[in-house]
């Protein structure tokens, strides 16, 4: 089993409170990190959360606000003093690029490693290591984006009995079936396929960014094993949601139940609510199984059930 980890870097929407930084969200898996958008001081949430600044990292920026993006130059520029040396992924809107070249030469940030960028568009698909990360357009004030990221197919349940009887013996050539290797035993090469049922789905993490709620974004989630969502607001502050192209509580509850996810995390909370128990206590009443992200928590995400 490999651990598949969300990391809720910073949780409040666009003003920060003592309790909550600006968004950011980690997903960890073995030694591959995305990074959901990125906040201002996104760098020491990462160092506080262990994570490294040296591993291989994709970035996915919904939107060209302060609140989600000006955390990355921060992180690029700590990286180059951390002398990182991998290149580094980063996804999202076209003029994302232009931004961080422009601030990059004014700011003097001298990179020590290359820049990957590719420019998000509905329907584009990227694959990294472990994750194929899929993309569609929000609902927002302005050009937005929302990601899916899925793990790549596991290999079919093992069957041993058929890994003996192809005469694989028992210890690393197993294992290296099991992981979808083939290998070969004296002049013959056996298959995964060979001992194995049929593949399996891997995992599947939806996040929203800022966003109204829309049947495209239900469609697009469709599975998740976990969805992150905008919820700026309760539900009696619908109107505001509505005026400032956020969603509420029970608005991304709502999401949740028509996209037939397993689970809900709510985030990109206004600094208006100091406590946000009553919003998910809203959103509870519609998807049971809703919790409110904080800054610093984590979530396992489950394998789907078989």
């Amino acid at each position: 089993m490999v651990a598949l980890t969300a990391i809720f870097l910073g949780t409040s929407s666009a003003a920060p409170t003592k309790d909550r930084s600006l968004p950011a969200i980690a997903l960890q898996r073995e030694g591959e990190l995305l990074l959901m958008d990125c906040g201002e001081g996104v760098q020491r949430e990462i160092l506080n959360q262990g994570l490294g600044l040296n591993r291989d990292t994709t970035v996915l920026v919904t939107h060209l606000h302060g609140d989600h993006v000006t955390g990355l130059l921060g992180l690029l520029q700590t990286m180059s003093m951390a002398q990182r040396t991998k290149p580094l992924s980063i996804v999202g809107p076209p003029k994302l690029l232009k931004w961080l070249e422009v601030t990059s030469e004014l700011l003097h940030i001298g990179l020590t490693f290359p820049i990957r960028f590719s420019p998000a568009r509905p329907g584009r698909v990227f694959r990294t290591k472990g994750f194929t990360i899929k993309v569609a357009r929000a609902t927002h004030s302005i050009e937005a984006y929302s990601f899916v990221a899925e793990e790549q197919a596991r290999p079919g349940v093992f069957y041993p009995k058929k890994a003996k009887a192809l005469g694989v013996p028992e210890g690393k050539l197993w294992s290296k079936l099991q992981k979808g290797r083939k290998v070969r035993i004296g002049t013959r090469v056996v298959a995964p396929s060979d001992v194995t049922g049929s593949t399996r789905p891997g995992r599947k993490v939806g996040y929203s960014g800022d966003t109204r709620p829309s049947a495209r974004l239900a469609r697009f989630f469709a599975g998740c094993d976990l969805v992150i969502f905008d919820s700026t607001f309760s539900g009696r502050d619908r109107e505001k949601a509505v005026e400032r192209k956020h969603s509420t509580c029970v608005e991304a509850a709502e999401l949740a139940r028509r996209a037939g996810a397993r689970r809900l995390a709510l985030t990109h909370f206004s600094a208006r609510y100091t406590r946000v128990s009553s919003l998910v206590r809203e959103a509870r009443r519609v998807f049971p199984n809703t919790v409110a992200a904080s800054d610093g928590m984590r979530i396992e995400v489950g394998y789907p059930p078989s």
